[in-house]
């Protein structure tokens, strides 16, 4: 019985500070992650091909819509001339199905931004795609826990 309140008091504690990071490491020099999650925002940084992607959002993650924020940054600039899309989704589960949520975000203000909609708490899946002016096609991965 005690072994079983050790591990669920520290649980309890990590879970009410609303605070989870996680720090990526660089695999083979290709992509370095810094994601963190504090107070129910949103705060990705990706960086794959040279570009750093900062994924965000301005109010706590919630189970609906939510707007977010994606800057694409190259050399330390912002990169306002690509297409920005970024699919959610949660696997196909025992008594659940496959659900997904698609949207392309406009560019405002040197940022590219959308809204999201998450139809249940749970860990939701993202794929994020930028074409460069270039054409060429980036994506990056993701997860974010409601």
């Amino acid at each position: 019985m005690k072994k079983n309140m050790l591990w669920t008091i520290p649980l309890l504690l990590t879970v009410g500070l609303g605070t989870a990071q996680a720090d990526g490491m660089k695999c083979g020099g290709a992509m370095a992650e810094k994601s963190s999650i504090q107070n129910g925002l949103l705060h990705e940084v990706k960086e794959k091909d040279g570009f750093r992607i900062v994924l965000e959002s301005q109010k706590p993650m919630i189970v609906g819509n939510n707007d977010i924020t994606v800057t694409v940054m190259q050399n330390g600039q912002k990169r306002d001339n690509v297409k920005v899309k970024i699919k959610f989704f949660m696997p196909e589960m025992p008594g659940m199905p496959y659900m997904e949520y698609k949207t392309k975000l406009k560019k405002a203000h040197g940022v590219y931004q959308g809204s999201v909609n998450l139809s249940m708490g749970g860990t939701w899946q993202y794929m994020l795609k930028f074409k460069d002016a270039e054409g060429k096609v980036h994506s990056v991965r993701g997860s974010v826990n409601i």
